[in-house]
């Protein structure tokens, strides 16, 4: 039991800093991995990816909305994978306004590659967590990330 007379702040307690700091890390480890593959993905570009790879194609604002980042981030970090001949963004032939992500023959030249060091690197991560622990920890996360999506509306 915290004692709200004397608390301020208890970071190994919080399930936000926790969360922040593990995803931080974990990011930071897999493009590790994927530079020691010799692919130049950050772990942002691979959620991207990720998700372009399962799709063939999805809308920019849909992508924004999947990897809970901002309009404006999303079209920076989309921006630099066309750069780095990854992806490609185009007009929607059904939905002028709406413009969608598709990966190119370059990014999809990585597809296997990159899933082959993902996984390794989260059997590696995982090597000490139990299935039912990381099930749990899983179902936990995604009611707080449901929660966080309706709680402003």
């Amino acid at each position: 039991m915290v004692d709200m007379n004397n608390f301020f702040f208890d970071p190994e307690g919080s399930l936000g800093f926790m969360t922040f700091t593990t995803s931080r890390l974990m990011a930071a480890f897999l493009r590790r991995r994927m530079a020691q593959a010799g692919i130049d993905l950050t772990g942002e570009q691979w959620g991207v990816m990720v998700f372009v790879w399962n799709r063939g194609a999805i809308g920019q604002d849909e992508l924004a909305h999947a990897l809970c980042m901002d309009k404006t981030g999303m079209s920076r970090l989309l921006a630099t994978m066309e750069g780095k001949g990854l992806v490609t963004r185009n007009p929607d032939p059904a939905d002028a306004r709406r413009r969608a992500v598709r990966a190119t023959k370059q990014g999809d030249a990585l597809k296997e590659r990159c899933r082959a060091v993902a996984e390794e690197a989260l059997v590696l991560l995982l090597k000490d967590v139990s299935p039912q622990d990381h099930a749990t920890c899983m179902r936990v996360l995604a009611t707080v990330k449901e929660t966080l999506r309706t709680a402003d509306r």
